[in-house]
């Protein structure tokens, strides 16, 4: 009787002991960041246009990621615009394309996140755009449109919402391609 005493107490130490790694690590996961951007990137640019029209694309810029972005719950417009142009940048953008907005469903984020839908490999925009069909299963569980735009980029108007934003970034000026 005594040997089963012993061994019982043992057995429970250490159920107990992988419960509680379990249970921590499980935690941790709670936590966890989003993913940062895994797209294509290239050196650091100094400027970034804007346009929110494909046909205003120059022929010559290739499209190297197509992203859709969310904003921050209570940014303006400015800093909304100022996030963007910063993250375009520093991936090695000269130009980006704003495509539609939409009001995102649930509780609002606190800061930016850029999630990457390809492509594999730059492309030249004119010859190979398809439109903005990237990451429409994310886009569609979404909610209304919100009608982000130009008017918009640098305004002081507070969205008490976050944002969903489909944007590509493309290199255009010679030195960069």
């Amino acid at each position: 009787m005594r040997f089963f005493i012993p061994i019982r107490f043992t057995m429970l130490k250490y159920s107990l002991r992988a419960f509680c790694i379990v249970w921590v690590l499980l935690l941790a996961g709670c936590g966890s960041k989003p993913p940062a951007y895994q797209g294509l990137h290239f050196p650091p640019t100094k400027t970034a246009a804007v346009t929110f029209q494909e046909n205003d694309v120059p022929a010559q810029c290739r499209a190297f990621a197509h992203v859709i972005v969310r904003t921050p719950t209570g940014a303006s417009g400015a800093r909304i615009g100022q996030g963007i142009t910063d993250f375009a940048k520093e991936k090695g953008a000269d130009l980006i394309l704003v495509g539609q907005s939409r009001r995102l469903k649930g509780s609002g984020e606190h800061d930016f996140l850029f999630t990457s839908y390809g492509p594999q490999q730059e492309y030249l925009f004119n010859k190979g755009w398809l439109g903005w069909k990237f990451g429409i299963e994310n886009w569609e569980k979404s909610g209304g449109v919100t009608g982000f735009g130009y008017n918009n980029w640098s305004d002081s108007t507070v969205y008490d919402f976050s944002q969903k934003i489909q944007i590509v970034l493309l290199r255009c000026e010679p030195e960069h391609l």
